[in-house]
């Protein structure tokens, strides 16, 4: 694996791991807590050094990190500890604010994040100007349009790309009339438009349609494990031939959990791929997807303010959280079904990698959307997680007095039999897909070698 492929991940899971342990940090020393450490990573330390009472290192094993508090478990003899600056003795609703700020960190840190990519800038998928099919029953037809023009300025602003046409439309008012400028066989032309005429107009223009050739595979969606690769050509789904893309999605769909036959062309050679499409909506039937994009013809970036992105990134995030939280309850629903969005460390580092090469704005979003799941997996009310501190500590609040030091080691044993299980589970989940593909694309036909011809030498 290359190094462009590693650092995306590294620094994604690095950010997130700093701002949720900076959350319990501060909010720690805030309350008068005792800081020991403040680790990212575990195991033997890489780096390290000490400042005042708390020692700050780098730790080998990057797979989280942890901020280490003085009085965090009984002592030796089952005593539990005593003083203001040991945490288990510290006022419930003291353990309670130092426990939900590193959730509370992540939340805040993916509604930064999101200011931020407004500001750098959102990409979108973008086409050249031409039209594509143009029947003569449809209006813009009528208007004198036909398939092959390029629409050149929409009310004299230059539109160079499919999504330019639409945005430029869609910001000059709605009761204004627009004239669009075509070009057709090097000729320019206008087609006037009235207000009434406009949204007729621009829902019936339809841009080429794209071949169906795979231009990204989604890491751990079924097309990865059934083999597909960037430039695969889908000829045919269960015998159906596809022309264009826009055929897959009809094809596939009422396929759910139904295994498909995809017949594909890579490379000069022609061979089946059985895939299972899922529902990504945790609904029976439907659409069926098996994680493919068509490929990119351009993109467009639409970039705003700092003052416009603060309340974008604010809705972006209340869409966010919900969002997660529902793709979380999938998971724990229907684990078998849904570990495809169970993802570890290899699983990060990939969609990372995946997300960096598309630009920033993508690598930003999915640093957000991590940044909400460990937020919302930490405030699970599982023992050593977040939500099981907090759990404790609203225990103590209503019986009116602290659980005795045996009953926490027991809370605490049960939380790393769950919490390691199921850290066993996502990190085999992770190989497993890794083995999965690796044998769908060995057993793949190899492209046939190129013959190496040598022009005769002359008599």
């Amino acid at each position: 694996m290359h190094w462009n492929a590693i650092v995306p991940g590294v620094v994604l899971l690095g950010l997130v791991i700093f701002i949720h342990e900076l959350g319990h940090f501060l909010a720690a020393k805030w309350r008068g807590v005792k800081v020991l450490r403040f680790s990212l990573g575990f195991g033997p330390a890489m780096f390290a050094f000490t400042m005042g009472e708390t020692e700050y290192r780098i730790s080998w094993f990057p797979l989280g990190g942890y901020v280490q508090m003085a009085g965090d478990t009984p002592g030796e003899q089952g005593e539990m500890p005593s003083g203001p600056e040991q945490y288990l003795s510290h006022p419930w609703y003291g353990r309670i604010v130092i426990a939900a700020a590193g959730p509370a960190a992540n939340l805040v840190g993916a509604f930064l994040v999101l200011v931020i990519t407004g500001v750098v800038g959102v990409s979108y998928p973008d086409y050249p100007n031409r039209l594509g099919a143009t029947p003569d029953t449809s209006f813009a037809y009528q208007m004198g349009l036909r398939e092959g023009d390029q629409i050149v300025a929409v009310s004299g602003k230059p539109t160079s790309s499919w999504v330019a046409i639409f945005l430029t439309n869609s910001r000059i008012g709605g009761k204004n009339p627009v004239v669009l400028t075509a070009q057709r066989a090097g000729s320019h032309f206008e087609v006037p438009l009235t207000p009434a005429q406009r949204e007729p107009l621009f829902s019936s223009l339809h841009r080429p349609e794209d071949p169906p050739v795979v231009g990204s595979v989604m890491t751990g969606m079924p097309a990865y494990k059934a083999g597909l690769r960037d430039g695969d050509r889908i000829l045919a789904v269960n015998g159906k031939p596809m022309n264009v893309w826009d055929d897959l999605p009809a094809a596939l769909h009422g396929q759910v959990d139904r295994q498909v036959t995809l017949h594909v062309s890579r490379g000069g050679q022609e061979f089946d791929v059985m895939v299972k499409p899922i529902n990504a909506d945790g609904g029976s039937g439907g659409n069926g997807v098996i994680g493919i994009e068509a490929p990119r013809h351009g993109t467009y970036v639409e970039k705003h303010s700092l003052w416009e992105s603060i309340p974008l990134g604010f809705g972006a995030t209340l869409d966010l959280v919900p969002a997660v939280y529902r793709q979380m309850w999938l998971t724990i629903s229907r684990p078998i079904y849904y570990r495809e969005y169970l993802g570890g460390p290899l699983f990060i580092a990939q969609a990372a990698s995946e997300q960096a090469s598309r630009g920033l704005d993508s690598w930003l979003q999915l640093l957000a959307w991590i940044s909400v799941a460990i937020m919302a997996f930490n405030l699970l009310p599982l023992p050593i997680l977040d939500g099981g501190h907090i759990l404790l500590a609203l225990i103590e609040a209503v019986r009116r007095h602290a659980i005795s030091a045996a009953t926490y080691l027991r809370f605490q044993k049960v939380g790393l039999l769950v919490v390691g299980g199921l850290f066993v589970f996502i990190l085999a989940n992770d190989f497993n897909r890794l083995i999965q593909r690796q044998r769908a694309l060995d057993h793949a036909p190899r492209p046939a070698p190129r013959e190496n011809t040598v022009a005769p030498s002359p008599p």
